[in-house]
Formats: C-alpha cells, structure tokens, sequence
C-alpha cells in the first residue's frame, strides 16, 4: 500500500489517509491525513475530495476554510459523490457570509435526492414548500416529504401528513402518483467509494524504506548530498534533512514525514 501510494496510486493515498484519521493501525493524526486527502484529491479521487471538503470544513489537520471546503465538495459532487452533492447544498443554503444560494442548493438536494438520500429529500422538501430557489409547490414539496419519510424520516412524516390537509385531491393523487413511480438512481461506484485490494487490509500507514528511499532521491536532487538511497536512516540521511529543514524556516527534526516529502516534491518539480 505504501509503495504505491509513493508511486502515485491515488486509492493507496486515500488508504493512507482513511488510516491516520481513524487511528487504524497508527497513531490518529488529521495532519498526516490531510496531507494524504490533498494528494488523492489532486488526483481526482471523488472520495478523497469530500473527506478533504470535510477536513476544511471542521478545521481538522487544516486551517478552516469554508471557501476551500466549497470548491472541493463541488469537485466531488460534479463527479457524482452523492454525500458531496449534499454537503455542498447545505454550504450553498447556509453560508456564514450571509450570501445564501437557494437556487444552487436546490439543484445539489436535487441531485442527491435522486440519488434516495432521504436528507436531501427532506430539505429539497422545505424549499418547495416554501419557494426558496425555485417556485412554489406544495404537490412536489409532499411527494419529497413523502419519499423521505419511506425511508424512516419521522419529521418528513410529519410534514407530509400537514400538507396533505392543504392540497386539493387531485393534487394528492398526482403527488401520490409521482411518490409510487419513483425509482432513485444508482450512484457511480467509483465516486462514492474505494475498494481496496485484500492485502492492504492490515497495513500500517506509518513510514517505511519506500518514503526514506524517496526522501533521500529529492534531498540529492537538491543538492543536500545523502549518497544512494538506500532506505535507511543514518546519520547522513537525519543532517541533510536538518539541514533542509533549518534553511527553510522549518523546525528540525531530522525525520521523514509526509509533509517533508511534499514539500521536496514540490521544490523538485
């Protein structure tokens, strides 16, 4: 897993990253998690850009960043992650800048709930209830409140049996009609989850010779000399590293970390 994480191997970084955010294995670390979600994320991995939305959101191994927390849910929802489609309308419905968007929230709670997530379902309820984003209509807010509630949604229940006092019978049984041919769509697999080969499941994520080995080929391309790479830390390996970490404002500890990784990477490319 961890060699094909250093290889590129977007699902191996997601692995990686699942793992020091659950404490699977390691040590819980949300930096090290972070770190990981970036490079999936950046890979295009639908999963990892939720999590990571996630992470900025709550602030979690990351400074919080609602506006980054957006783009990545966006990126997620436009693939087809369906908890992303969902994040993303409650981000668009309420935003802490005062700038609600009703109509982008009813287009992401429209997506998610035909996925069948019954809270999307709910709130894209309320909004045509109340003709927030999109004209009024209590037929179509019942038959979402309705499908809601199928899926054991009680104050959907609630809401449906209210609007039924309120609509004309033909209106009922063509709310009642819509709610008996609804079908909800099958999501994408590969958006909404990653499956990982047998032999990863007792993996550790923490560091191994792949990452000494890698650490060791950046720092001789940056001139701080470490010999061959050979994936071991000796002393030549820890001072170089010090070294780097000392002329770059970093604190020294003469270890491999994700984040010294990265950083080489970047100087490097």
């Amino acid at each position: 897993m961890r060699q094909a994480a250093a290889e590129g191997d977007a699902r191996a970084q997601y692995a990686i990253a699942l793992r020091y955010a659950q404490g699977q294995n390691t040590s819980q670390n949300f930096t090290e998690a972070a770190c990981w979600l970036e490079r999936a994320a950046g890979a295009g991995l639908a999963p990892a850009q939720y999590r990571l939305a996630v992470m900025y959101e709550r602030g979690q191994g990351v400074t919080k960043d609602l506006g980054r927390a957006r783009s990545w849910y966006q990126a997620a929802a436009e693939k087809g992650n369906v908890k992303a489609m969902h994040n993303l309308a409650v981000s668009s419905s309420g935003r802490e800048d005062g700038g609600a968007d009703y109509a982008l929230a009813f287009k992401w709670y429209g997506e998610a709930a035909s996925y069948g997530l019954a809270d999307s379902q709910f709130n894209l309820g309320i909004l045509a209830e109340h003709g927030l984003g999109t004209p009024k209509n209590l037929t179509e807010a019942y038959k979402w409140f309705a499908l809601a509630a199928s899926s054991g949604d009680q104050e959907a229940a609630k809401r449906r049996e209210l609007l039924k006092l309120q609509l004309a019978p033909a209106s009922l049984a063509e709310a009642e009609r819509s709610v008996d041919a609804w079908i909800a769509k099958e999501a994408a697999p590969e958006a909404n989850e990653v499956l990982e080969p047998q032999e990863w499941a007792d993996a550790s994520p923490a560091t191994n010779v792949s990452l000494v080995t890698r650490a060791q080929g950046l720092l001789n391309k940056l001139g701080y000399g470490v010999g061959t790479p050979d994936g071991l830390m000796g002393a030549r390996t820890r001072e170089a590293i010090k070294s780097f970490e000392r002329q770059n404002g970093l604190e020294e500890t003469g270890q491999v970390t994700i984040p010294l990784v990265t950083k080489l990477e970047r100087l490097t490319s």
